[in-house]
């Protein structure tokens, strides 16, 4: 099991509806395939942090 965090709201045929930034565990297939679709991060067991410890680098926006 790994614990992901919605990315926005949207609905899984096998891991049911989800709200924007809802954390909860799921089988490890299901995490992976919504990682790989952009729909969920995979975090910590408190929600906050991606599982690898460091923060999310923010992207540069050119003007």
């Amino acid at each position: 099991m790994k614990t992901i965090r919605a990315l926005r709201q949207f609905s899984h045929y096998h891991a049911g509806n989800f709200d924007q930034h809802e954390s909860r565990p799921v089988a490890d297939d299901i995490a992976d395939a919504l990682v790989d679709m952009k729909l969920a991060e995979v975090v910590d067991g408190d929600g906050t942090t991606p599982a690898d410890g460091q923060p999310k680098a923010k992207e540069k926006v050119k003007k």
